[in-house]
């Protein structure tokens, strides 16, 4: 694990870095004009409002048979009103009702001209339900129906030019079918923020690992949570750790509009990322007081904020979860992503250095010991920081006040992997 390079024997708590952070992030101002289909998870510039109604024509609510109502207000299963049946075209769709007619519609189809309501199947003689389409028969109603009945007018659902998605909306799920059906096919939304991630390693590698080096996967985890706090990731291949290559891979992204690097933030001799980037702009935090990502700086070059994560995996995510998806997401202009939390009981004592606050990963028991409870306990960060990831159910904060919690303390636990 890197050791920490601080400027100072007193780094900064992370929530003041966090706060710093967002005086350095506004959202951005980009707009774009997509299909609805691919706007899902996007916020919408303008309001969307109905080009056409929904429904756009008088619409049988249920199966039955169209009809005046004024024809059937007086029937009774005693003394039903008997009305002629007219004929329904092949097409489905129902021709007009005379006075004294009823005509057989289906669910969703038109409600023929002349007629306000439907008398619904089980309001019917059962022999006159089961007709189609027939020549001179009678319908023999049994119940009166209200003008209106079983009938969705037009624009019931939706009137025309009606607002249905306000301007700062964020487009869900079932967002694309309600303006599809009112004709919106394309909405106006902000464009994502757009995220440069340089990982920084001399050994590390994209592909597959020849002798002597090792896949790079931190920038991997961080650009999946960039792209959950709603940000566009452009993840580089790995950079060496030399000054001829950092400077410019660092220039390089200087047009996005948050710049991460990950890895080369210790005090080692091939840690030099920071020094690279106050040689083209200015460190404003070199070292926060959290564990285990102490290492992280903040940075501005020509007026891009610039993030320097630890390359150690379990303290790269939680330099990414506290920082890096927190500013995607104002950027974005949407609530930064949180994780489900679960209440636990501690099974053993957790141990933080008192004034540093400390995440901890922890394992889940469900059982409790008398299957009522979780427990949870801490697990051991290892040398191979991956395995600690993978064995991590979840994650405990210490305070920096506390300087560690006892055995048998209930905690809120994070977990992040149970949020995607």
């Amino acid at each position: 694990m890197d050791e920490p390079r601080r400027s100072t024997a007193d780094p900064p708590a992370l929530a003041a870095v966090r706060e710093r952070l967002d005086e350095l992030v506004a959202p951005v101002d980009r707009t774009e004009t997509l299909p609805v289909s691919t706007a899902v998870g996007r916020t919408l510039v303008a309001a969307v409002t109905a080009r056409r109604p929904v429904p756009g024509f008088d619409q049988a609510a249920r199966d039955g048979f169209a009809v005046r109502a004024g024809d059937v207000e007086s029937a009774t299963e005693r003394d039903p009103v008997a009305l002629s049946l007219a004929e329904r075209p092949d097409d489905g769709t129902a021709a007009g009702v005379a006075p004294g007619e009823g005509t057989r519609v289906d669910a969703g189809r038109s409600v023929p001209e002349g007629a306000d309501a439907v008398v619904t199947l089980d309001a019917v003689d059962a022999p006159a339900a089961d007709l189609s389409t027939v020549d001179d028969a009678e319908l023999s109603v049994t119940e009166p129906v209200e003008p209106g009945g079983a009938v969705r007018s037009t624009g019931a659902d939706v009137a025309n030019g009606e607002e249905v998605l306000t301007a700062g909306d964020r487009v869900g799920p079932s967002d694309p079918a309600l303006c599809t059906a009112v004709g919106r096919t394309r909405v106006e939304v902000r464009q994502r923020p757009t995220v440069g991630i340089v990982p920084v390693g001399g050994s590390l590698t994209g592909g597959d690992p020849g002798p002597g080096e090792v896949v790079e996967t931190d920038g991997t985890t961080a650009a999946e949570f960039v792209e959950r706090a709603g940000g566009k990731v452009v993840l580089r291949d790995p950079v060496e750790p030399e000054r001829y290559a950092l400077r410019p891979a660092v220039e390089r992204d200087l047009t996005k509009d948050l710049l991460v690097t990950v890895g080369g933030t210790g005090a080692g001799e091939s840690d030099r990322i920071v020094d690279v980037v106050d040689g083209l702009g200015d460190v404003l935090v070199d070292g926060v007081a959290v564990e285990p990502a102490g290492t992280t700086a903040l940075s501005v070059v020509r007026e891009r904020p610039v993030l320097s994560v630890p390359g150690d995996p379990v303290a790269a995510f939680v330099a990414t979860t506290r920082l890096v998806a927190p500013a995607v997401a104002r950027l974005a202009e949407r609530e930064p992503p949180e994780p489900r939390t679960v209440a636990a009981k501690l099974g053993g004592p957790v141990e933080s250095e008192r004034g540093v606050e400390s995440v901890v990963p922890v394992a889940l028991d469900a059982s409790g010991g008398d299957g009522t409870e979780t427990t949870a306990v801490a697990s051991a960060v290892t040398d191979e920081p991956l395995s600690t990831l993978a064995r991590a159910d979840g994650w405990v904060t210490v305070p920096a006040e506390r300087g560690g919690l006892p055995a048998g303390e209930t905690v809120s636990v994070e977990r992040w992997e149970a949020s995607v």
